[in-house]
């Protein structure tokens, strides 16, 4: 989607967009597949989950310890500019990271999310329209974010808290590697 278009879909000057879209696309690239490991995919992520996420570090339901500059662009943007690069964004098509796993400890994650975690985020892939998209998603990127759950430094539904308090670290690396495994 191009800035014209999403121009149609708000109130935002042409100089606001762009200047949001190059904003976001320092970290998570023109595709929205990210530059760097501990940045997620957030290409074809749910426009909601994606607005979820701004408010939450607008409203400090997320902290920013260990990369503020999300914090700070987020105090940047405007509900109209938060709505539009959520559509952006998820109208972009994701791709898997496809990075290395270990083909045992991807097995041992698989049942951990098929017990704990499928019911929410989907089984096999597959994708709620409203949740965060797991599979394929970034190893680095999904390690930092359960620590903050688990630190509580993300707010977090009741039940996703108390199956995340219950991971091992072991239970954590096999989770990894299940969602790394995955490939479109």
């Amino acid at each position: 989607m191009t800035a014209a278009i999403l121009l149609t879909a708000g109130s935002a000057s042409l100089a606001d967009v762009s200047g949001v879209l190059r904003l976001c696309t320092g970290c998570h690239g023109e595709d929205g597949k990210g530059i760097q490991s501990e940045v997620p995919i957030i290409a074809g992520m749910p426009a909601v989950a994606q607005e979820d996420a701004l408010y939450a570090y607008l409203d400090g339901d997320r902290h920013c310890a260990t990369v503020p500059m999300m914090c700070k662009s987020a105090e940047r943007l405007t509900e109209d500019q938060i709505v539009e690069l959520a559509a952006h964004f998820a109208a972009l098509p994701f791709a898997p990271a496809e990075e290395e796993f270990d083909a045992a400890l991807a097995e041992a994650g698989k049942a951990i999310h098929d017990r704990d975690c499928a019911m929410c985020h989907g089984a096999d892939g597959q994708r709620d329209a409203d949740v965060v998209v797991l599979h394929g998603q970034r190893k680095d990127y999904l390690r930092y974010a359960l620590q903050q759950y688990a630190a509580g430094e993300r707010t977090q539904l009741p039940a996703m808290e108390k199956k995340i308090n219950a991971l091992s670290s072991e239970d954590t690396e096999a989770l990894l590697n299940y969602y790394a495994s995955y490939r479109n």
